[in-house]
């Protein structure tokens, strides 16, 4: 369950983001979905592109899973650098050429270590690891909400996926209308007989983790309506 939105954005701020928006994915139904971008290579289930991390330093790292070259790129405050795989006993270490940084994953865990520093220790900020995840994969929109767990993401391009009942449904649209309206942008799909209806709203959304987002999300399936949190993932 989310809690009671509140318009967040000018009126004019709203449509010029939802008419940009709507140019971006095209209302064509008949428009097909772009194939995935470099980025979006396939990588095997349950392992992302991109990891959030937040460490006891008090700092935030984004690791970049370069996953064909067993790399990763990884953002600190001083810029990206990039780490090649190395042998260990235990988890997955990463490092530099020169052995300057060295970060260690296991599971949802991670140490960050450089010379002349006392190793940091990180933990996984899961949601933004799959929002970071969604966006490397040219999704426009996620959308997440209760009663049953779901998840909705648009893009690449038209491409809409739903799932629901916490991940046992799952639902792909290879292409989908976008349409703008007074109250926000909809998109619209059907395959298969099966038809799906979102419509994404500039409005603050609350959920039940007192996490704020910026856009609500109205989704319409078989007769039912069920209301989320939206992102918004602009390219990097």
């Amino acid at each position: 369950m989310t809690k009671t939105p509140q318009p967040v954005l000018a009126l004019s701020t709203v449509w010029l983001t939802l008419l940009a928006l709507a140019a971006c994915a095209g209302t064509g139904a008949s428009s097909p979905s772009a194939g995935p971008g470099p980025q979006a290579e396939a990588f095997p289930e349950g392992v992302l592109r991109a990891y959030a991390w937040q460490c006891t330093d008090g700092q935030r790292l984004l690791m970049r899973n370069l996953l064909r070259e067993r790399a990763i790129t990884l953002v600190l405050q001083d810029g990206e650098h990039r780490l090649e795989q190395t042998i260990s006993a235990s988890g997955v270490r990463y490092a530099d050429a020169g052995e300057n940084i060295v970060f260690w994953t296991k599971g949802d865990t991670a140490t960050l270590e450089r010379p002349g520093s006392a190793a940091v220790r990180c933990e996984e900020l899961r949601a933004e690891s799959l929002r970071e995840d969604a966006r490397l994969r040219g999704v426009t929109f996620r959308a997440l909400g209760n009663e049953p767990g779901w998840t909705l993401e648009i893009g690449p391009q038209t491409r809409l996926d739903w799932v629901t009942q916490f991940g046992a449904e799952r639902h792909t649209f290879a292409a989908s209308t976008a349409t703008v309206t007074p109250h926000g942008i909809s998109y619209t799909a059907t395959e298969d007989s099966k038809s799906i209806k979102v419509t994404i709203r500039a409005e603050r959304c609350v959920d039940d983790g007192d996490v704020a987002y910026d856009y609500t999300a109205l989704v319409e399936f078989r007769g039912t309506t069920l209301r989320g949190c939206a992102s918004k993932l602009s390219a990097r």
